[in-house]
């Protein structure tokens, strides 16, 4: 259920689902593995936000 919510609240949000998205294609297409890893560790870290966001916020 966690997983749903967390997807759900980033198709309310087009503009944060857009943001997650960016970072992880810019993390598949980064020569620099570091640079993959904080790309992800940042859409990691939206996905978490958007999975704690409350119905109706």
């Amino acid at each position: 259920m966690a997983r749903w919510w967390t997807e759900y609240a980033l198709a309310r949000d087009p503009r944060l689902d857009t943001r997650v998205s960016d970072l992880e294609d810019r993390a598949a297409e980064a020569d620099d593995t570091a640079e993959a890893h904080a790309l992800l560790e940042q859409a990691a870290h939206l996905r978490r936000e958007a999975g704690h966001t409350e119905p109706g916020q």
